[in-house]
C-alpha cells in the first residue's frame, strides 16, 4: 500500500510538472534569466578568465562560483569594475563554492564582474541568475593581467574587462 501511494505521488508530481512545463512560454534569447560557463586551463586555447553578470546596468543578480584546485593550493578572484577584488582560497584537492548578491553598485558590480584564478585552481564553474535583463556568463581565452581581461579570437566583446 505504501509503495502504491509513493508511486502515485511521483506520477502525479511528474504529470503536474510536465503540464506546467508545457504551459510555460519559451523565453526569447534576450529574456534568459540564467546563464553559466565552465572554465578550464587545460583547454586549447586555455581559458584565462570568466565574465559574468547581466545586460542591464544597476539591476541585481546572483553569482555562484565553484573552483577546484589540483596539484597545488590556489584561489579564484572576483574582480570589480572599480579595481577592487575578493579572493577565495582553495586548498589542493578540494573545491570551494560561494554565492553573492551583486548588481547594486553602478560601475562596480554592474553590469558584469570578471573572475580569474591563480595557482592550482584549474577548473571553475560560474552561473548567474537575474530577474531583470538577460543573464550573461562566458569563459574567455585572450588573457588576463591583474584586474584587466582581454578577448581572444572568437571570444565575445564582453571578455574585454573592464
Amino acid at each position: 500500500m505504501k509503495t502504491r501511494l509513493a508511486v502515485t505521488a511521483v506520477v502525479a508530481t511528474m504529470a503536474l510538472t510536465g503540464q506546467m512545463f508545457l504551459a510555460s512560454p519559451a523565453l526569447a534569447d534576450d529574456e534568459k534569466k540564467a546563464s553559466h560557463s565552465l572554465f578550464f586551463t587545460g583547454s586549447t586555447p586555455p581559458d584565462t578568465h570568466l565574465v559574468c553578470g547581466t545586460t542591464k546596468k544597476n539591476k541585481p543578480y546572483t553569482l555562484h562560483i565553484s573552483g577546484t584546485a589540483s596539484g597545488s593550493d590556489g584561489q579564484f578572484i572576483i574582480f570589480f569594475r572599480d579595481g577592487d577584488a575578493m579572493g577565495f582560497n582553495v586548498p589542493m584537492g578540494s573545491t570551494y563554492s560561494t554565492s553573492h548578491a551583486l548588481g547594486g553598485v553602478p560601475n562596480v558590480d554592474t553590469p558584469t564582474v570578471m573572475i580569474g584564478q591563480e595557482g592550482g585552481v584549474n577548473s571553475m564553474m560560474a552561473s548567474v541568475l537575474t530577474h531583470d535583463g538577460k543573464a550573461f556568463c562566458t569563459h574567455c581565452t585572450g588573457g588576463r593581467s591583474g584586474a584587466t581581461g582581454t578577448a581572444g579570437p572568437g571570444d565575445p566583446p564582453q571578455c574585454n574587462f573592464p
